[in-house]
Formats: C-alpha cells, structure tokens, sequence
C-alpha cells in the first residue's frame, strides 16, 4: 500500500505548479487514508501505530518547512548562509514530501523496528543490526556534510579535482608522476580511478567511497566506545559524526585525511582491546595493522607517525611484560604486511616504467621541494612550526582538540596505565610527524578525529556515574538512539561549514559554464590547461582528458611546472586554457570567457579566464 504514494510523486516531479501541487495533495490524502484504514482493518498490526506521536509530528512538520521555503520562496533566504536549501528545484517538492510521508509513517517503524532490534533485549542479534544504523549514520551525515554528494551542485575545492583528473588519467593508461603529475599517493590517486568508473564527470563516485569510509571509521570507533559503555555506545555514533565532519578540517570533503580516518580508527581499536585484555595483538591483527600502515605510506606518509606511536606503546606494554620476544614477532608481520601493497604498487610502476618518476616525486619533491615553501629554517622553526600546528588544530578541529583533552584526562583514570599510553604516544608522534614541516592548511586537523570516542566516552562515563536526570532516564535505548540521530541531522544543518552552499544551482559556478562553452565550440576531445593554479574542476564537468603532464600548477617549487606550462602557451599544445585571478598574453589564444563566480572562494571572490587556441 505504501507504494501508492509514487503517483502523486509523478504529478510533482513532472512539473512542480500549483496546479499538480494541488492534484498530488488531494492523491496523498486519499492514499494516506486508504492506508491507515486499510492498516487498522489488518492482524497483525502493522508497524504505523505512531507509539511516539509528538517526535513523528516535529520531524515531519520540520522536513515539511525546510522544503516548502526550498521549493516556492528559496530567493527570499539566499543570503540566509546557513539555511539548508537543496538544488535541483524541480524534484524538490517530490522529495520534501517523500520524506515528509516517510516521517509520518516510518518513523515508528524506524524507532520501534530498527532501533529496537539494536537494543541487546530483544530478539536478533546485536552485530547485525548495529551495521544497519552505523551505515545509516554514514549515508546521512556524509551526504549532508560533503560537497560530493548530490545534495550539493559542485564540490569548487581544487583538491579533489586535481586527484579526480589523474585517477581519470589512469583509466585510460596513463601513469601518475611521468605522464600525469600529482604530489600525492597512488593508492588515493587509484582511489579516484574507482570513483571515476561509477562517474566520469562528476565527484558522485567519491560520495560513494566517502560514504564507505565513514562506515568504517565510525564502525571501528563504535566498538571502542561499545567496550566501555555497552549497548549505551550506539547513540554516540551520530555525536561523533557531527563533531568530526561539521569540523572545519572536513573542508568540503574528499581528503587524504578523510580517508585514512578508519585506518587509524582500526589500529587504535584493536591496540585498546588487547591492551584492556593485558595481551598483545593476534598474528593476522599485526599483519592488518602492517596492510593498514602500508596503504597509508601509498596514500599519504606523513600521518605514519601514529603508527611509530602504535608500535611503541606496545613495546613499552611488552616490556614490562618481559614479553620482548612477542613484540619483535609481531613488528615482523607488521613489515610483512607492509610489502603486500608496497609490492603491488612498485610492480605496477616498476612494469610501467615509472618507478623513478614514482621515488622522485612521491618521497624526494616532497621531503626536500615541499618544506621549502614553508618557514623551517629558522633556528627555532621547528619550534614554532609545532606550536602553530596546535593552533591549527584548535581552529579547525575545536571538537577534536576538546573531545582528545578530555579523553586523555579520562584514560588517565584507567587501571592499565597503558591504554593512556597508547593514546598519549599515537597522538604525540602523529602531530609531530604532520606538523614539523611548517605546513599548516586546514585539512590537517582532520584526522584527530580518530581520538574523539575517547573524549565521547569519557563524558558518558561522568554522566552515567554523577549526573541523575529523571526525564532523560525515562527514555528507552529505542528512543535515545533515534532522538541522536534526529539531533545530529539537524546539528549538521546548522553546523556544517558547506550548507552555505546548498543554495547554489550548477549554472552559479564557472566551471558548469565553461563546460558549456567548451562543448559548444565544436572541438572533437578538447584538451585543457589549468594555468598556474591547481585542477579548478573544469576537467571534471567536462570530462576532459589531459594531453601534457603539469596539466595544472602545483604547491611545489619546481621550475618544470612553470617552464612546461608557458612552453605549452607558446606551442599551443591544449586547445583551451583557463586562469584563475590571473590574464595571459599569449599569440595562440584569445579570450573566449570571462566567469564571475557568484561565491566566496575564502575571502577572494573568484573569477576565471577562459581562452581559446586561435
């Protein structure tokens, strides 16, 4: 019966007037009463019996508001920054009142069917269903937070597209740092080649990896929060999505960091079992620690200093153990997991022919070119570099910083000094790692966020032992783990640092208009250049194909990047060429474009050049 409710859907996405407005409210009110008379008529009751009538009201009249003002007054609340308004106007009406419906009859089902079978108490197992809500958690907050999603027209951050271009590059036999340059690693550039098979113009493939690795960042860390505080852990989980991915490190989504978040989730959950256990890890637990590890050294190295802390809080665990022998074995499988993708990845560039291009790009531009561009040899800039990666932390990742003070002071208090240890050293030696190079962009913080279900569970911990409420206690496990995750969403609402841009359509961004320029010209497989500026994502609108390796300009001081790119206006290599704040003078191209963004790019106001080969 609830399947009634597609036709009126058809009338609102066919054409959203008030005329269709009108048939389609008239047909959800007759398939809403034909539902709930057809329900009251039938045995067994079905699961609509609206057991929690005032939270389903305040959740559908909530979903009801938001897009109404989306569908018919949006122009009223555009320079409202942080009220959630959706593109695509035309399917608007048809999925505000979707999920309208779907608060009106599913909350129930959602408290009592779903959340219920997660409460230890009733029947069916708790590790299958607590998956279910931990995915359903990742799915929500991810596409509320990242600009990846299809909640969002664009994802305008130049990272995401410069990696987009090469992992596109590799699909069609190029390699990374010959063909292609990047300064990043080949397993997150691979990682974009899979987001590029699901979609070749757009970032939607990245949401879906965003969305997988948020699963198991969150899964991990749920199993570390669900040793100390049981089944009560599971409301938690939508905490710490909010305080992780509303940070400001998040940026718009799609980072090294984000991905490596459920590497270091994983490594500090099996470390504090085994430690709370007194024991050291199993064999396959150092192996995949060693697999972890090492697809973090191919993604982005200079995080690896958890791992440095990792090892060494457990060989001072072992120690006092007498149980060096132990420690030594499990360090071995560590390196054995290592080479497994160690191995793949120097076979792949080693059968390319590319291993050179590999080690001087990936290890020595960016040990000994990198730095450069920043402060590092002054006589105390060690010093104050590690200092202002504290205050980058704290600007950026505020929760963070709260949430680890918090948990460290808590962990304190445990009886094995070790599980302090584990956490004090893992953190010390990652931040000394990312930090000593001066760098400070505020992605870094990021991955700190591994450490906040210390800081979550320690303010459960002070709740549960002082901290008596009546009314807060007579609600059921069912209940508090719905009503987190409903507070969370709408947390992510009014503090995800991308909502702003929620009320931006595709033809608002320069890059959507340049798309359309360059498809309307005519030109058969079109080449462009980024010129002194990083992949600005015309490349991905476009689905255009680079044809010269610095394709875009790059954080590096490197004379190649400049003397390619102007050798290439000289010759006119690439059929377009697109500037950002910047003009060229050049006798092979003429301005074709000019874009006004209609956003802020920080505090700059962004405008691009678009020009055309003669």
């Amino acid at each position: 019966m609830i399947y009634l409710f597609l036709l009126p859907h058809l009338f609102l996405i066919s054409g959203p007037d008030w005329i269709s407005a009108a048939v389609a409210f008239v047909l959800y009110l007759g398939t809403g009463f034909a539902v709930i008379r057809y329900h009251k008529t039938q045995s067994p009751k079905p699961f609509f019996q609206f057991q929690y009538p005032i939270f389903t009201v305040f959740v559908t009249l909530l979903l009801g508001v938001l897009f109404y003002f989306r569908w018919h007054n949006s122009f009223l609340f555009l320079d409202w920054e942080s009220l959630p308004l959706m593109p695509a106007k035309r399917i608007c009406g048809a999925v505000g009142a979707g999920l309208c419906v779907l608060a009106l009859f599913g909350t129930d089902w959602l408290v009592t069917i779903l959340a219920s079978v997660i409460n230890g108490h009733n029947e069916g197992s708790d590790s299958k269903s607590e998956p279910v809500f931990i995915g359903l958690t990742a799915s929500v907050m991810i596409t509320l937070a990242s600009k990846c999603s299809p909640f969002y027209a664009f994802n305008d951050w130049v990272d995401p597209h410069t990696m987009f271009t090469v992992g596109k590059s590799i699909l069609h036999g190029m390699l990374p740092y010959r063909d292609v340059y990047e300064q990043k690693g080949p397993l997150l550039l691979l990682l974009h080649s899979v987001g590029a098979l699901i979609s070749f113009d757009t970032l939607l493939g990245m949401w879906v990896l965003e969305v997988i690795s948020c699963f198991f960042f969150l899964f991990f860390s749920f199993r570390i929060m669900r040793m100390r505080l049981g089944s009560g852990a599971l409301p938690m989980v939508p905490v710490l999505a909010l305080i992780v991915y509303t940070a400001i490190s998040f940026d718009q989504g799609d980072s090294a960091e984000e991905f490596c978040l459920p590497l270091i989730a994983y490594a500090l959950w099996v470390a504090y079992h085994r430690l709370k256990k007194n024991m050291l890890p199993k064999p396959r637990e150092w192996v995949m620690i060693g697999v972890t590890s090492g697809c973090m050294l191919w993604m982005k190295y200079s995080m690896l200093g958890f791992y440095l802390g990792w090892i060494l809080a457990l060989y001072l665990f072992a120690r006092e153990r007498n149980m060096r022998m132990e420690i030594l074995k499990g360090i071995g499988l560590v390196a054995a997991g290592v080479m497994i993708p160690t191995v793949l990845v120097v076979a792949w560039f080693a059968i390319a022919g590319g291993l050179n291009d590999l080690f001087t790009v990936y290890f020595y531009q960016n040990i000994f070119l990198y730095p450069k561009t920043a402060d590092l040899y002054g006589r105390f800039a060690v010093i104050q570099n590690l200092f202002s990666g504290f205050l980058n932390m704290i600007v950026f990742s505020t929760l963070s910083v709260v949430s680890l003070i918090i948990g460290l002071i808590w962990c304190k208090r445990e009886e094995n000094k070790h599980l302090s240890g584990l956490v004090i050293w893992t953190f010390v030696m990652m931040y000394l790692l990312i930090y000593f190079s001066g760098r400070f962009y505020s992605y870094y913080p990021l991955i700190f966020g591994a450490f906040v279900p210390f800081g979550l569970v320690a303010v459960a911990d002070v709740y549960e032992r002082n901290v008596r409420i009546r009314w807060l206690q007579s609600y059921d496990v069912n209940m508090s783990i719905s009503i987190s995750l409903a507070a969370c969403v709408l947390g992510m609402f009014f503090f995800a640092g991308n909502m702003r841009s929620l009320s931006l359509e595709k033809e608002d961004y320069p890059q959507y208009k340049a798309r359309d320029y360059i498809k309307a010209s005519g030109i058969e497989n079109p080449t462009l250049m980024n010129y002194n500026f990083l992949d600005m994502g015309v490349n991905t609108t476009a689905g255009l194909l680079p044809n010269q390796r610095f394709f875009c300009g790059f954080n590096l001081p490197l004379k190649d990047i400049a003397l390619e790119q102007d050798a290439c206006l000289d010759s006119g290599c690439v059929d377009f060429v697109l500037t950002f704040l910047r003009t060229i003078e050049s006798p092979n191209y003429e301005l074709a474009a000019e874009f006004d963004a209609t956003y802020s790019f920080g505090p700059i106001q962004p405008t691009y050049n678009l020009y055309r080969k003669r």
